[in-house]
């Protein structure tokens, strides 16, 4: 008896070993319907066209707090996190167990304004502003800089691409071009996409220094028939300081080779591996991303 059980064990363990054995890579996202999220869903039909799903499984976890993918990130519940940039210029330079593996895509701070209610296409003359949460401090220089102005939150906001925008203007922060945006500006005459005045970007980079002076060429949206200059903040991909550099280096080439492909999404296109330069002397960057991005 006690020789069968023997013989059975055995082959037990001897099928279970026969099996390959895979890790699984966890990215750490933001909730559904974001970008981050969007993001991760991505790579993941990425990652199986690329065949590293033989080696490592990815799986995406929605977690809504940047801080708190951060604390899965170091207590290694997570290989990878993406954050936003007011946490990752607020937290990445206090811990040297994290690394940025790469800067990803700009959200450029659109600036939209009703000409049908505005003498002057500006932001500072807008008395009312519809504004998404992602531009909340956008929101807060506004109304320091426009007393009296109204704020209306972009909560579930429906029809604004059929019945258009009843306010004097709005801010969406968001990676470029967005379709809903375009869709809207493509359909009502009186509204367009506005430069920030320069003290308004000053004051934004005094109190919020991780949105970046950026330019949109003209063409973007319909009706821009010139440059739109505004800022833009970016969000970062993280790992821990002891991520293999072999897969650090498969993380680079899937992001930065997508734009070279045939209709890469949204995302991958407004992806520049020289932005990273730009961060080089304020984030902590991976051995192997040093290496990738020539500093």
């Amino acid at each position: 008896m006690m020789l069968k059980l023997r013989i059975l064990l055995l082959v037990f363990f001897s099928t279970v070993l026969a099996f390959p054995v895979f890790s699984q890579t966890v990215l750490l996202t933001d909730h559904p319907g974001t970008g981050s999220y969007e993001f991760g869903q991505e790579m993941i039909r990425l990652w199986w066209g690329s065949g590293e799903d033989e080696k490592h499984t990815l799986t995406v976890r929605p977690i809504t707090e940047s801080s708190e993918r951060l604390v899965m990130l170091r207590n290694r519940q997570a290989e990878l996190a993406v954050i936003d940039a007011r946490s990752a210029h607020r937290d990445l330079g206090k811990d040297l167990r994290l690394r940025v593996v790469s800067v990803l895509w700009p959200n450029f701070l659109h600036a939209v304004v009703n000409r049908l209610t505005l003498a002057q296409p500006s932001v500072l003359s807008a008395r009312s502003l519809l504004v998404h949460p992602n531009a909340m401090q956008a929101a807060q220089i506004w109304t320091s800089m426009v007393p009296g102005g109204q704020l209306s939150w972009w909560e579930q906001q429906q029809g604004l691409q059929e019945q258009g925008m009843l306010y004097d203007g709005m801010f969406l922060s968001a990676p470029v071009p967005l379709e809903e945006l375009r869709q809207m500006l493509g359909r009502f005459e009186t509204l367009s996409l506005a430069s920030l005045e320069p003290s308004f970007i000053l004051r934004m980079r005094q109190n919020s220094p991780w949105w970046k002076k950026w330019k949109l060429a003209k063409g973007f949206y319909p009706g821009q028939s010139q440059t739109v200059v505004g800022l833009a903040s970016f969000s970062v991909l993280v790992a821990r300081v002891d991520y293999p550099p072999d897969q650090t280096e498969t993380w680079l080439k899937t992001l930065h080779q997508q734009k070279e492909k045939l209709n890469p999404h949204i995302l991958f296109m407004n992806l520049d591996a020289k932005h990273n330069s730009l961060f080089r002397d304020t984030f902590h960057f991976h051995s192997r991303s040093r290496s990738f991005f020539g500093f």
